[in-house]
């Protein structure tokens, strides 16, 4: 740990990153500051490379950022000059030490990121900035934002979401559109807390509008182009679009198309809940389960931990089975995961939650899918969770996570092929995700099982890149890299591991059958002998 607290960072103001006794370390292209700030706004001080360049160069292509993004790190380590050490980087991320440094309060009526105005359309860093912009204080990154006052507080009314389709009812098109529409408001019932509506008109000023529209292309393609606004005056908050290619019936479950949906879903609940952190208190139920997600995907102890406590609250305000669910699903990572302090209890807890969310939403395919895998590892139940992960893909076939348990089910059923086929559907139905971390690593497990080591490897180096500090992927890349011999890569990522897991070590790796690295001992991926001799 760089040993350099007298180094102060103002966010709030012109942006400023000095010593006490005056000397300037501040880069000066607005880029490079932007960079620092999304680094210093992380939870950890670090961003994962791609992640970074999607944010602040959206518009170039994927070498191109890269380079801009080594031009800025050069630019920021210049002049940083002795103190350098404080901002690491390597081939997946990019680190600020915050330890080194002191994130200095905003003075009141300071504006967050002064006279900084990013251009090269990126749009999620200018929502970034606006969202601080309209936030008076900013709240140290480790701060819980769950409190007691929650329960204290009116339930705000529900969103708004009108979807608009384009074409023709009678049309071929018109019918495509429908269909989608159909498709993506289902699984926004599951998933959000909103009121759902197709066509007609909203009186409701925050309002969020939905444009469908389907086209034909070149040959036998059929696409389909969304837009989601938001307000009054409308702003753009998405749009994106795919094609395929026309087999007959409508493409209602081609994997493009459902990808597409997904990613308007997570829009969606992206900017619900930045609007809700703009415009009020912190006590809806969207935003807390959003906020609970986030952190049951890193599998942090204490992350989950906190997790819990969102979700309860969340059910508090309405939430519904979805909450129970996550609660019974984050009980079983602590179980899988073996984190100490967890709950004497917990086995129990996990199935009265599982089955107070069945009882409550028998036909959500997100809770059926949560109960599933809960059934499997706490009590080894395989025709159970066979049976509930087929039932959450009929309720649902663009659910990921529905495909995901089906996946796990077919594994513990000794049907290892198929589990990785539908791992990798899993995977490319959440393309875009923000959690795309979870379903890379999900594909890599099958991958590992089925003996594709290159395909694992490459995977595993995928989720890491999008979540530095996810646990799992370290664990594989440390084992992965010895069994190839490379041996400077297995130390690396293992010292990562370290630091996150602190009672990781070599010996623990090769030889405890209960550290969760079990489906690389059953596909042959793992060579104790080259683990063990990387402890010498």
């Amino acid at each position: 740990m760089v040993q350099t607290a007298n180094i102060r960072l103002f966010l709030y103001g012109r942006f400023r990153l000095e010593t006490s006794d005056g000397n300037d370390y501040a880069p000066k292209s607005a880029k490079s500051q932007a960079l620092i700030a999304l680094l210093a706004t992380s939870e950890t001080g670090g961003r994962g490379r791609l992640w970074l360049q999607k944010r602040l160069w959206p518009g170039k292509e994927a070498d191109k950022a890269s380079t801009s993004l080594r031009q800025s790190l050069s630019e920021i380590r210049r002049a940083l000059g002795d103190c350098r050490e404080i901002l690491v980087s390597d081939r997946r991320s990019v680190t600020l030490d915050l330890d080194a440094i002191e994130l200095v309060p905003a003075a009141p009526g300071a504006e967050f990121l002064e006279g900084i105005q990013l251009l090269d359309g990126d749009h999620g860093v200018a929502e970034w900035l606006e969202h601080h912009r309209s936030t008076p204080t900013m709240a140290a990154p480790q701060q819980s934002i769950v409190t007691e006052s929650y329960v204290q507080r009116a339930i705000p009314a529900r969103p708004v979401v009108l979807f608009q389709t384009q074409s023709d009812k009678n049309s071929d098109l018109g019918l495509i559109e429908d269909i989608f529409v159909d498709c993506v408001a289902r699984s926004m019932r599951e998933t959000l807390s909103a009121e759902v509506r197709v066509e007609g008109v909203s009186a409701d000023p925050n309002a969020f509008r939905v444009e469908v529209q389907a086209y034909r292309g070149e040959g036998n393609s059929v696409g389909i182009r969304s837009r989601v606004r938001h307000g009054a005056p409308e702003t753009l908050v998405w749009s994106g679009m795919t094609s395929t290619q026309l087999h007959g019936a409508p493409p209602v479950e081609d994997l493009q198309i459902v990808s597409l949906g997904n990613q308007l879903i997570d829009a969606l609940a992206e900017a619900m809940t930045g609007h809700i952190t703009d415009t009020q208190d912190i006590r809806d139920a969207n935003l807390l389960t959003r906020l609970a997600i986030r952190r049951i995907f890193t599998l942090k102890p204490e992350n989950l931990l906190e997790a819990d406590k969102m979700l309860t609250s969340a059910e508090e305000l309405g939430a519904g089975a979805l909450s129970s669910a996550w609660r019974a699903q984050l009980r079983v990572i602590q179980h899988v995961e073996l984190h100490n302090g967890r709950s004497e209890n917990l086995p129990e807890e996990a199935r009265k939650l599982a089955l107070l969310a069945m009882e409550r939403e028998p036909m959500n395919s997100m809770v059926v899918a949560a109960v599933a895998n809960t059934r499997l590892v706490l009590d080894n139940d395989v025709n159970s969770c066979m049976e509930l992960a087929r039932r959450s893909v009929r309720l649902n076939p663009a659910n990921p996570l529905a495909w995901n348990s089906l996946a796990t089910a077919k594994l513990y059923a000794g049907d290892i092929g198929e589990a990785h086929a539908l791992a990798v559907r899993a995977q490319k139905i959440s393309s875009g995700s923000p959690f795309g971390h979870w379903w890379d690593f999900g594909r890599c497990l099958t991958a590992a099982l089925t003996g594709r080591k290159a395909e694992a490897l490459q995977l595993a180096e995928a989720a890491h890149a999008l979540s530095p500090e996810f646990r799992p992927p370290l664990r594989y890349l440390t084992a992965l890299y010895a069994a190839d011999e490379r041996f400077d890569d297995a130390l690396r990522t293992a010292e990562r591991l370290k630091k996150l897991e602190p009672d990781f070590s070599f010996e623990r790796m090769a030889k405890d059958e209960t550290y969760p690295i079990s489906p690389l001992r059953w596909g042959g991926l793992l060579d104790s002998g080259k683990v063990i001799a990387l402890s010498g």
